[in-house]
């Protein structure tokens, strides 16, 4: 019997930090919206004192995209164990999920911050 898990916080940690500027955006522009430009304005001042004149560009795009997907491929198997067994008459898959927090929540915290885009593209983009 084979197994399969990863057992690291720093992964984790590194997981959150690619999850992070995809969730500060989504707040900061959901802020913006209901009359709370602070957060919004300080992602505009940040690119202003980096020298950045234009708009953030593919690399922030990519960014807020991929890294969720990122974090969850970092966390997911950490928490997830999964066991195989194969023989001559039969393969055998089990999937145990363990309680380990940190990685769940970020997890979680990701997969929310992708459906969130995922649901927001085809209303914003629509032309009905």
């Amino acid at each position: 019997m084979k197994t399969m898990t990863f057992k690291s916080n720093t992964l984790t940690i590194i997981a959150a930090l690619l999850a992070f500027p995809t969730v500060y955006f989504i707040i900061a522009n959901l802020l913006n919206e209901i009359g709370i430009p602070g957060p919004y304005n300080l992602i505009g001042s940040f690119v202003e004192s980096t020298g950045g004149r234009e708009s953030l560009g593919w690399n922030i795009n990519l960014l807020i995209l991929c890294g969720p997907i990122a974090a969850i491929l970092l966390t997911v198997f950490q928490f997830v164990k999964i066991e195989f067994h194969s023989s001559k008459e039969e393969f055998l898959l089990h999937f145990n999920v363990q309680k380990r927090w940190f990685p769940i929540v970020v997890t979680a915290m990701s997969v929310a911050v992708l459906a969130s885009i995922f649901f927001y593209s085809p209303g914003e983009n629509c032309n009905c």
